[in-house]
């Protein structure tokens, strides 16, 4: 069995628990208003300790502080450079290039996926659910989520630019307001390395959007494989590891 056909049986199995739990991707419209938090996560995948894989969960609207929000993130991180597992129904456009900014100014990857909590969840305060485990969030990353409107200017700033099966990516702004506007946005998706010609002039499906290849071939997404190719605990046996492989022991209690 290839590692690709093991990480979709796992994907496969777990998405099968969840409904079997009742769970549902489908996120209630009071709940995609709420304003994008950005939320550090250690793996829980079975066998991974001691040294599982961390990200950066960024879900909800992108609003005026949230760049803010995301420096104070990336703060507590130092120099570590956690990917980002992004799903976000758009918003604030001059907001969504500041964090975009800040993602290719720290090198970090973008992976459209939502995460799934295991224990405290982070809507939580004060919660002690996972204490004693090594994170104040545990869970699991899927190739599933909606990454839309502004937040594919988020996207459009990872090194790597993950958007695997089960997600969408769609209603990429590529005309702003005004000629001025049009520039700057332009101008962005040329600092991130994005053909903004090739999003204006491809054609589109019925939905009025760009299919994978033309989001591939405008380098918006430059890989439709899943989330796992940055949060699998396999990629944790390389030497050196990448630096969101991060060593739990009892010492981290003390």
């Amino acid at each position: 069995m290839t590692d690709k056909t093991s990480s979709r049986l796992r994907r496969a199995a777990l998405l099968t628990c969840l409904e079997a739990t009742g769970f549902s991707f489908q996120q209630p419209a009071a709940a995609a208003e709420q304003q994008m938090r950005f939320v550090v996560v250690r793996s829980n995948q079975a066998g991974c300790e001691p040294t599982c894989t961390e990200w950066i969960s960024a879900e909800g609207m992108i609003g005026p502080k949230t760049p803010t929000l995301l420096k104070v993130t990336l703060r507590t991180l130092g120099d570590r450079k956690l990917p980002l597992v992004l799903s976000s129904p758009g918003g604030d456009m001059a907001a969504a290039m500041a964090i975009g900014r800040l993602v290719r100014r720290n090198g970090l990857s973008v992976a459209v996926g939502t995460t799934i909590f295991v224990g405290c969840q982070r809507e939580q305060e004060s919660c002690t659910a996972n204490d004693n485990r090594g994170a104040d969030y545990i869970g699991q990353a899927v190739s599933q989520g909606r990454c839309v409107d502004a937040c594919t200017l988020v996207l459009a700033a990872g090194v790597r630019r993950l958007a695997g099966e089960g997600t969408v990516v769609a209603d990429i702004p590529i005309v702003a307001a005004s000629e001025a506007g049009t520039k700057k946005l332009a101008a962005y998706y040329g600092e991130m390395g994005v053909r903004h010609q090739v999003l204006v002039q491809s054609p589109r499906n019925e939905d009025g959007n760009l299919g994978y290849w033309q989001l591939f071939k405008a380098l918006l997404v430059t890989s439709t494989l899943a989330v796992d190719q940055l949060v699998d605990a396999q990629i944790c046996r390389g030497t050196p590891a990448p630096d969101n492989c991060r060593v739990f022991t009892t010492m981290d209690l003390e």
